[in-house]
């Protein structure tokens, strides 16, 4: 819901509690008009990560947004196309009223976007959690 600070939009932002760069990034990115509210939750079990996202998502509800944007990267968890699917059903279930994207979902739009075909994933992730990547968008066809 458009307000004083935000009257083109109000987008709240789900990122990691332990992330300290994300909320100027997209603070960086924010469009003239548009409010970024903050709304934060933790990577302390790093299994329980989209556990820990649904949790925190009833909160943002409270700054009115017109888009909830989770920004965080699933596929880097032991993670599955059919877990996505989940995922965006559970996420959209705790917030109905409101649209989501997650990053994980709008990195797959990227890539179709472009006609991507092929793609090389540089992981930070333990060698364990970038296999997951690697039969993440090999699932997806990539």
């Amino acid at each position: 819901m458009p307000n004083r600070f935000g009257p083109r939009g109000v987008i709240a932002l789900m990122i990691p509690l332990q992330n300290g760069n994300m909320q100027p990034e997209y603070e960086a990115m924010r469009p003239e008009g548009v409010s970024n509210q903050i709304y934060r939750f933790s990577l302390a079990q790093p299994d329980d990560v989209a556990e820990a996202v649904i949790g925190a998502l009833p909160g943002a509800r409270g700054c009115y947004p017109d888009l909830i944007v989770c920004g965080n990267s699933l596929e880097m968890r032991h993670w599955s196309v059919e877990r996505q699917a989940l995922y965006r059903a559970e996420v959209q279930d705790a917030v109905p009223e409101v649209p989501v994207i997650t990053a994980t979902d709008a990195v797959e739009t990227a890539l179709r976007t472009i006609g991507a075909k092929k793609i090389a994933v540089l992981s930070p992730m333990s060698e364990v959690y970038s296999k997951s990547v690697a039969s993440y968008y090999s699932g997806l066809g990539f």
